[in-house]
């Protein structure tokens, strides 16, 4: 279930999405890819080498920033990845007129129409959090 957009205060998670071209990966089960990475082993799947290599290096990128962000922010921050190919990608795109992809949203608006640096993106939530938010972490 997806958290509703916050309104006022710290109340519900800031919802940042990734749109773009998200590779489709099949996996083990939702139960098993989290005790595989409870062990600390991180499954990797050979079907990732089948894209191209600017794909990649955007989905890895992504990763990092969702990755450090989640360790950061904990609870504040929701993540949703948006393949374009997708009935709710190709929703996106034509709503917030998304050009060239990948594209980053904070709380339903756009942001970014390329990959940021890890600080900008922190920095665009920061000022959606408010400045209420560093006084409850």
């Amino acid at each position: 279930m997806i958290p509703k957009p916050r309104t006022s205060g710290f109340k519900h998670p800031v919802r940042v999405e990734f749109v773009g071209i998200m590779p489709t990966l099949f996996a083990h089960c939702e139960h098993c890819m989290d005790v595989m990475h409870g062990t600390g082993m991180e499954p990797y799947s050979e079907q990732l080498e089948e894209y191209p290599e600017d794909v990649k290096k955007e989905y890895f990128q992504l990763s990092d920033i969702a990755q450090r962000l989640r360790s950061e922010f904990n609870g504040a921050v929701f993540f949703d990845a948006i393949d374009t190919a997708s009935l709710l990608g190709v929703w996106k795109t034509i709503k917030h007129r998304i050009i060239k992809t990948p594209c980053i949203l904070v709380e339903g608006k756009k942001v970014f129409n390329r990959i940021p640096e890890y600080n900008e993106l922190r920095m665009k939530i920061l000022e959606t959090l408010g400045p209420d938010y560093s006084a409850k972490t």
